[in-house]
């Protein structure tokens, strides 16, 4: 018996994959995980021989879950991830399942895990993983360069020099352009981390800045600014983020 944890943060993409699974009796469904710290600690707890691992989490995603493992297990990723992260998934025969995905595409997967398994390549499955990481943030230049955002079944590349600002909404974050606003699924912390500080500026708990789109700045007192930017926005800053604002200020 194959056993499997589901780590995902939505529910119904966690029961179809179960209902899925169901048809094959080899694989069991230990545990599952709405998002990516209980995945941690769930994989740990439960040692499973396969997980099932969604790559955009709010809170902590794919590739932070490995990160966080002492020992890794067999992984297949569910995602509909941007697709230059998608190509070191094949360069290192790693499956994924590209979400829709169907029955048939799952089993092909099912049956890679079993050829995997069976010819007990635990070792060479580690050595793939860190080189995959690398691989990721190889590919990406370190800092995001787009966002693909779906809407309706469509799907636009938003490149992060269009955007002016980024503001925290509940679990998506909203990327103002000048054209038009844009929700995509993540947490603003994880979003930070990807942005190359050179470029972008964290003003607020729930406001992160393109600099190259800041028309002026005035202090208001109380180590608070106000950014205006050229489409006429106004934002204001916290003091939490003082020091951010500072080493932007010293820069100009």
């Amino acid at each position: 018996m194959i056993r499997c944890v589901i780590v995902d943060d939505e529910f119904l993409a966690r029961e179809r994959l179960k209902k899925l699974l169901d048809e094959h009796t080899d694989f069991e469904v230990v545990a599952e995980a709405k998002n990516g710290k209980l995945g941690v600690e769930t994989i740990q707890a439960k040692t499973p021989d396969l997980v099932f691992l969604d790559i955009q989490m709010p809170d902590l995603d794919g590739f932070g879950v490995i990160n966080n493992l002492e020992k890794v297990p067999h992984i297949v990723f569910t995602t509909a991830y941007d697709q230059y992260a998608l190509k070191a998934f094949d360069v290192h025969a790693l499956d994924y399942l590209l979400k829709p995905f169907d029955e048939d595409r799952l089993s092909d997967t099912l049956d890679l895990v079993r050829d995997r398994i069976a010819s007990d390549q635990s070792s060479l499955l580690a050595s793939q993983m860190k080189s995959l990481l690398k691989t990721f943030e190889d590919s990406k230049g370190k800092f995001r360069r787009s966002f693909l955002v779906k809407e309706k079944g469509f799907e636009n590349e938003v490149n992060v020099e269009d955007i002016s600002y980024m503001e925290a909404q509940g679990n998506y974050v909203k990327l103002a352009t000048e054209k038009r606003d844009y929700l995509y699924r993540i947490a603003m912390n994880i979003l930070e981390s990807e942005l190359d500080p050179k470029h972008f500026m964290r003003i607020h708990r729930a406001y992160i800045l393109n600099k190259h789109w800041i028309k002026k700045q005035s202090y208001q007192g109380n180590n608070e600014f106000k950014f205006t930017l050229q489409s006429g926005m106004e934002l204001n800053s916290s003091r939490s983020f003082k020091k951010h604002i500072a080493e932007h200020t010293a820069d100009h």
